[in-house]
C-alpha cells in the first residue's frame, strides 16, 4: 500500500520573499507567460492578416484557421513550459498556480509572486504585440475587430 505525503500548507518563510531562488522562479514565470502569450496571440494576428478575406470576413473562422491557431498555441505552451519547468514548475497559467497552492506544493508568498509575474508577462506581451503590429486590432465599444487597411 502506497503512502501519500502530507500536504504542507504555509504562508512561507520570511526570507523567501528575497531569496534568489524565488526571484529566479518568478522571472521564469514572467518570461514563460510572455513567450506563450506573444507567440500564441501573435500567430492569431499573423494568420488573420495573411488570410483575411475582406468580402466574407473569414480570417481564422475557417476550420483550417482554427487548427493552425490551436497548433500555434500548443507549440507556444510547450516552449513556455519546457523553458520554466526546472526553475519554477512551468505553471504559465494563474489557475495552475492556484491549484499548486491548494495542493500544498508552493507557499502563499511564492503563489502571489507567480501571479504577479504571470499577469505582468501577459500584459507586456500584449503591449509589445500592439506596438509591433502597429495597432492591428482596433477596440471599439461593444466590439473587437481586426483592422484591415484599404
Amino acid at each position: 500500500m502506497a503512502t501519500s505525503a502530507r500536504r504542507a500548507y504555509g504562508f512561507g518563510r520570511a526570507d523567501e520573499a528575497t531569496h534568489p531562488d524565488s526571484i529566479r522562479a518568478t522571472l521564469a514565470e514572467f518570461l514563460s507567460t510572455f513567450v506563450f502569450v506573444f507567440a500564441g496571440e501573435g500567430s492569431f494576428l499573423a494568420l488573420d492578416k495573411l488570410y483575411w478575406d475582406t468580402a466574407a470576413h473569414t480570417g481564422t473562422n475557417t476550420p483550417g484557421g482554427l487548427v493552425l491557431v490551436a497548433l500555434a498555441h500548443a507549440l507556444a505552451l510547450f516552449a513556455a513550459v519546457s523553458a520554466a519547468i526546472n526553475i519554477s514548475g512551468g505553471h504559465v497559467n494563474p489557475a495552475v498556480t492556484f491549484a499548486a497552492l491548494i495542493g500544498g506544493r508552493i507557499s502563499v508568498i511564492r503563489a502571489v509572486y507567480y501571479w504577479i509575474a504571470q499577469l505582468l508577462g501577459a500584459i507586456l506581451a500584449c503591449l509589445l504585440l500592439r506596438l509591433t503590429t502597429n495597432g492591428l486590432f482596433k477596440i471599439k465599444p461593444d466590439t473587437v475587430e481586426l483592422y484591415v487597411p484599404e
